[in-house]
Parts: structure tokens; C-alpha cells; sequence
């Protein structure tokens, strides 16, 4: 073999070895990074896993959290109605109470309405009357305040729920079930009626 073409062979020769360097060096590196990222799933794999239950455990303390609530919720709702429904108990009971006080101590002085009513109808001295109507209008005055009024008579229909007929009797020109006498006052307030009114009518 001359110089020349030994010196080609051995070039060649180089080359190759060269390449094959090459080669191997690029397997090894591969294979490293191959290694590396399988050693980084395994090690993100285990962190992605409990991260996961992390999670899936929060989900789980809301769940309960939220049932929680509406359960807090439903039971304060609850009380406040109950609450709601105590306290209009108490004021009903409250006015009636008032109500009824109120009505018994009218009732205790309306004998003392009557005799002032029953005074004007056979008095005749004018300065008497006078002095009973100025009693009389004190008295109503008073159970206005009260928010008692008195039952309209003479002249109305008969009402049964204002007004109790002792007598009925047929009288010319005036209408059946009118009112044409009264022997004794009723009362009322927006409570009821304290008292009926005693009363004659028409037939």
C-alpha cells in the first residue's frame, strides 16, 4: 500500500472511530435523560398524588362545612319564628288583658251613666240640668279617651249586635225594626261591645 493511500485508510479509519464516539456519546446522553425524567416522574408523581388528596380532603371539610350551615341556618330560622310567634302571643294577651281591665271598670261605673241619664228625663229645673249635661259630657269625654263610644239609638235600625229589643211593638208611620226608645245606653269600643244597648222597637 503506498503513503498516499495509507494515509486515506487511516483518515477513514479515524472518522469512523470518530463517529462512533459520536454515537455512543448520544446513547449516553440519552439514556441519561431518560433516567432524569423518569427520576422526575417519580418524583412529581408522589407530590401530584397528595396533592390530589389534599384536595379531594378540602372538598370533603366543605361538604360538611356547608351541611353545617344550612343545618345553623334552618334552626335559627326556626327560632326566630318561634320568637316571632311568642312575642305576637304576648302582645295579644297583653291587649286583652287591657281591653278587658278597661271594660270592667266601665262597666263598674256605668250605673252612674244611667243615673245621670235617668236624672234628665224627670228633671225640669233648668239649672239642674244644665249642671247634668255638663256631668254627662265630662263622662263621655272620658270614655272617648278610653276609646269607648256610645251606641246610636233612637232613629237607627235595630242592630242585634249593638242593640238588645226588651220591646216591639206596631207603631203607625215609623218602619218595622226601627228604633224608637231607649231605656239604657250601650257602649262599644273597636275591642267589642261593653254593654248593649237596652232599646224599643217598631214592628
Amino acid at each position: 500500500m503506498d503513503r498516499k493511500n495509507k494515509d486515506s485508510f487511516d483518515n477513514t479509519e479515524c472518522q469512523v472511530e470518530e463517529n462512533i464516539e459520536e454515537k455512543l456519546d448520544d446513547i449516553e446522553q440519552a439514556e441519561d435523560s431518560t433516567s432524569s425524567a423518569s427520576s422526575e416522574e417519580n418524583i412529581v408523581e408522589p407530590v401530584t398524588d397528595e396533592r390530589d388528596q389534599m384536595i379531594s380532603s378540602l372538598n370533603t371539610e366543605l361538604d360538611e362545612a356547608r351541611n353545617n350551615l344550612a343545618k345553623l341556618t334552618g334552626m335559627l330560622q326556626q327560632l326566630q319564628a318561634d320568637f316571632d310567634n311568642f312575642r305576637k302571643r304576648n302582645a295579644t294577651i297583653t291587649v286583652d288583658a287591657k281591653n278587658k281591665g278597661i271594660f270592667e271598670a266601665v262597666k263598674a261605673l256605668l250605673p252612674a251613666f244611667d243615673a245621670v241619664h235617668s236624672a234628665q228625663k224627670q228633671i225640669t229645673d233648668e239649672n239642674t240640668l244644665s249642671g247634668l249635661e255638663m256631668v254627662e259630657r265630662q263622662l263621655n269625654a272620658s270614655l272617648e279617651s278610653l276609646d269607648i263610644t256610645r251606641i246610636e239609638c233612637v232613629g237607627k235600625q235595630f242592630d242585634p249586635n249593638l242593640h238588645h229589643a226588651v220591646i216591639a211593638e206596631e207603631i203607625e208611620g215609623v218602619p218595622s225594626g226601627q228604633i224608637v226608645e231607649e231605656y239604657s245606653a250601650g257602649y262599644q269600643s273597636p275591642a267589642g261591645i261593653v254593654r248593649f244597648a237596652t232599646v224599643k222597637i217598631a214592628k
